[in-house]
């Protein structure tokens, strides 16, 4: 073999080498788009380690962590196993994509209320919100999987200059409902409090007078009646 190509060959296999096994996950991480969670940009910095077992520091608004992910398959689906803390919050579950349909597995988050109730103004909140998404699939911009829970510890709720309450444990599900994907929330007696829809690239959302019941500023009426009610467009994957 000629000793051009056979230098040309070495060339081009120590590259895919480089870019397959040994590319710097910082690399990857100035390529990926910004996500804007809760409308604020989450910021990612000095990336460690091999883009398929890396860590990151991570910023969002005043908050700031640590996270890390490495390379997973699940069968025949590659993924990443994530793992994020900081700022008393955590973060662990697995994502993946199948010739474009993304799926989300375990995921396990738990924050602490008071960083984003401060988004709010006049509005303040304690306690700790814990969810689990046990799956959930995206594909076509439409959400194809949904299965979890959310679970809110309680805590004291303040609003305006003198609103204020303390607000039990509360519950929510997360399920497929006729092919759509629905939240529900309820109380410790299984009232229903709220509970949003996506159907037809359209966000719906109705507040049952239960809510400000429990808040201690309606009194009367039923508890089912709806007192407040929202739609609006939504596409998946659109800002």
């Amino acid at each position: 073999m000629p000793r051009k190509i056979t230098l040309a060959l070495m060339f081009l296999f120590s590259l895919l080498v480089f870019l397959v096994v040994l590319m710097p996950a910082a690399v990857l991480v100035e390529r990926l788009p910004v996500l804007h969670p809760g409308g604020a940009p989450l910021q990612l910095s000095a990336a460690r380690g091999p883009w398929w077992h890396a860590q990151v520091s991570w910023r969002w608004r005043q908050l700031q962590g640590q996270g890390r992910w490495a390379l997973d398959w699940q069968g025949l689906v590659p993924g990443l196993r994530l793992a994020a803390e900081g700022a008393d919050a955590r973060l662990s579950g697995w994502i993946g994509a199948d010739w474009g349909d993304w799926q989300l597995r375990n995921l396990r988050l738990s924050v602490p209320v008071a960083p984003i109730a401060a988004q709010v103004p006049q509005g303040n909140a304690d306690g700790r919100v814990d969810a689990t998404l046990m799956q959930a699939g995206f594909a076509n911009g439409r959400i194809t999987a949904l299965q979890g829970t959310l679970q809110y510890s309680g805590g004291q709720v303040t609003w305006g200059r003198n609103g204020s309450a303390t607000v039990p444990v509360l519950n929510g599900r997360l399920a497929m409902d006729n092919g759509q994907p629905g939240l529900t929330v309820t109380d410790p007696q299984g009232t229903l409090l709220l509970d949003a829809t996506l159907a037809d690239q359209r966000f719906k959302l109705r507040v049952m007078r239960a809510w400000p019941q429990l808040l201690g500023v309606s009194q009367g009426g039923s508890p089912d009646d709806v007192v407040f009610q929202m739609s609006r467009p939504l596409v998946l994957g659109q800002g």
